[in-house]
């Protein structure tokens, strides 16, 4: 006889149960339609009556934490989110919920509290690890964030999620050293080639850097250094201020003295401008060039224009450049598009008559590692070196880097 009854019982209740999902199921399929489509409060509307119905509806709370944390309202979410969270048999779907109300809410020693606790369940959790990773950077832990990417590189053969995070990481070095050699060669007619070579240390402040640079120049048989410091100075609103000087130990190879400024503005939008003035004095002669650049970007490309105009010798020059970077490699590809009389580096003629250059050149950087970077540099010139008279003119470089 009780088995009579239980049995109808629970054909009463199982149409019951299966209508309440049905309805759940039902609403919350249209909350989401209405999430996608970011009209959050709207969602909230159906979900509410839901949880007010269905108190123990546990998915139904952790989404609605999840809405307003999507809607920025981090306080009310974590309202919702905590007593499931912070039970002594918490739910992992509301720690995860949580973890990124605390990210996005920039509170990240909470947030790796938190991680800490779901990592306690699922210890090979990659997206918490990350987000765990990044709090630790954005606290300047990098010891601590760099010693989890290693142990999950070892046990999960790959750092791929973290490789955004490495970058982050390598950036904050405060030194670096670079060395360089240059050679120019000519043809139809030639002559000897140049030969150019530096060796730079730079250390960066808090919001601004130094450099150093020792330049040696051999040509035809004479040697020179240059021995110049750039100064960056960052200010409010990611504008800031260039500046150069530099003297030699000669009269023929480099200029005697250089000096130049350069003031780079706040951004506009996808913009961004710079004014400046180089100041070049040869033994003969001065050279002023005024200069300055706007450039494009869009996505990982930038396209630039930059001129030059030589107040001395009333001389237009243009340069227009298109570069691609990677961001997390730190790659970066250039092609540029040279006329007139283009300083390259440190290299500038005091001319006395306007004489005409056509240049393409293409640079490629590449990192090895987290901080070793090769930079090959190639410029073709066709060069008017007398007037109505030209020659092929090679520029090849390479410059190695170092960063620690």
């Amino acid at each position: 006889m009780k088995f009579l009854y239980y049995t109808i019982f629970l054909l009463f209740l199982s149409p019951v149960v299966l209508a309440q999902e049905n309805t759940i199921d039902a609403v919350m399929e249209h909350a989401r339609r209405e999430v996608e489509k970011g009209n959050y409060d709207a969602a909230l509307s159906l979900i509410e009556p839901l949880i007010a119905k269905f108190p123990e509806n546990e998915d139904v709370k952790i989404y609605s934490g999840r809405i307003y944390s999507w809607k920025k309202d981090y306080t009310t979410s974590i309202t919702i989110l905590a007593p499931m969270a912070d039970r002594t048999n918490p739910s992992p779907d509301a720690l995860l919920a949580i973890i990124n109300v605390y990210y996005w809410s920039e509170q990240f020693d909470t947030c790796i509290n938190y991680c800490d606790r779901y990592l306690a369940i699922e210890p090979n959790s990659l997206d918490v690890l990350r987000i765990k990773v990044n709090c630790l950077e954005k606290l300047n832990r990098d010891e601590e964030a760099l010693a989890i990417i290693e142990k999950v590189s070892i046990t999960d053969n790959s750092t791929q999620a973290f490789r955004g995070i490495r970058t982050l990481i390598g950036k904050k070095d405060k030194n670096a050293v670079s060395a360089s050699y240059l050679n120019i060669s000519t043809s139809n007619p030639g002559q000897s080639p140049l030969h150019y070579a530096y060796v730079e240390y730079s250390h960066k402040f808090t919001k601004s850097a130094l450099v150093g640079r020792a330049n040696l120049g051999h040509v035809n048989g004479d040697t020179q250094m240059l021995f110049e410091a750039d100064y960056y100075q960052t200010f409010s609103k990611k504008n800031y201020l260039y500046v150069n000087g530099g003297l030699s130990t000669g009269e023929t190879v480099f200029p005697v003295a250089k000096a130049g400024v350069e003031y780079y503005f706040v951004p506009h939008k996808k913009f961004d401008y710079a004014l400046g003035v180089r100041y070049m004095h040869f033994e003969a002669d001065d050279v002023t060039l005024l200069t300055g650049q706007l450039a494009f970007h869009t996505g990982s490309n930038t396209i630039a224009y930059r001129p030059y105009y030589d107040t001395t010798n009333e001389l237009f020059s243009h340069v227009l450049s298109f570069q691609n970077t990677n961001e997390e490699k730190e790659r970066i590809i250039r092609l540029e598009l040279q006329y007139g009389n283009v300083p390259y580096l440190y290299l500038y003629n005091s001319l006395t008559q306007p004489l005409s250059s056509y240049r393409v050149g293409i640079q490629y950087q590449h990192r090895f590692g987290d901080s070793f970077f090769v930079r090959p540099v190639f410029l073709y010139e066709y060069e008017e070196y007398v007037p109505d008279e030209y020659r092929n003119r090679f520029n090849v470089q390479v410059i190695l880097t170092k960063r620690f």
